[in-house]
């Protein structure tokens, strides 16, 4: 566990630093104790980039583990963050996913101009996520 908190903490120190792409590529490793490094870091995060960034990378690992994740990500008041969880839960496009995606037609808002905008970024998603679950 401490290896894969050194390689988070490694990889985001990078990222801040501006390099995107080799933090990004650090951090989709097959070692499963990543993904929970990778949660607890966004849940200390307070920078949005950088938290969106985290979520993206635990949605690019694919494993429907993580749709509780991306399901609590989708009622960040940042746009850049339920954005990357909205795309993250349309890529896996499981059953629960879709689930999730549909109940979160029900979250509040208190500005009407980003209720609107999560709505429709809403239904592209759940139309997609769809389509995709009924490929073979």
């Amino acid at each position: 566990m401490e290896n894969a908190a050194y390689q988070v903490r490694h990889y985001l120190d990078l990222l801040r630093r501006g390099n995107r792409d080799d933090a990004f590529f650090g951090l989709i490793d097959p070692n499963p104790a990543v993904l929970d490094e990778l949660i607890a870091a966004f849940k200390k995060e307070t920078d949005v980039e950088v938290r969106a960034f985290l979520v993206e990378v635990v949605w690019q690992h694919r494993r429907p583990s993580t749709i509780p994740f991306l399901a609590a990500a989708l009622y960040d008041p940042e746009p850049a963050v339920w954005r990357e969880a909205l795309d993250g839960l349309v890529t896996l496009a499981v059953p629960e996913a879709l689930e999730t995606l549909r109940a979160a037609r029900r979250r509040p808002f208190t500005v009407q101009k980003e209720a609107n905008e999560l709505r429709d970024e809403l239904e592209d998603a759940i139309e997609e996520a769809e389509e995709a679950a009924e490929e073979p």
